[in-house]
């Protein structure tokens, strides 16, 4: 993930990620976006790509994430949905990573904060 570097601030470790969707009303901006979501030791990143760049399009602050939960639709798709400073945040169409690591790197995250 060596592409993952230019987003990342000194120090900052990637402990999970996934390629997927973020489907959210954050800030009064509506977000529909393909992309990255990185999990790191101090923060949640949602990252698109702009040509081979990643770009941020929104930062996840570990103590504003709240009702975090791993869910299925009807087809047996897995998706994360939460709560982040009251808007809810819908992580769909995974389509790589692992999504129970990085389940459980932000539900043990939220314990210790």
């Amino acid at each position: 993930m060596d592409f993952a570097m230019s987003v990342l601030k000194e120090n900052e470790n990637i402990l999970a990620s996934l390629k997927c969707n973020l489907k959210s009303f954050i800030d009064f901006t509506i977000v529909d976006e393909n992309g990255v979501l990185l999990v790191t030791d101090t923060r949640v990143l949602f990252c698109k790509y702009i040509g081979r760049n990643l770009s941020v399009v929104h930062n996840f602050d570990y103590k504003l994430i709240t009702s975090f939960n791993l869910k299925e639709d009807d087809d047996k798709n897995k998706y994360i949905i939460f709560k982040y400073n009251g808007d809810r945040v819908k992580i769909t169409n995974i389509q790589s990573g692992d999504i129970l690591k990085v389940c459980e790197v932000i539900s043990n995250k939220q314990r210790v904060l």
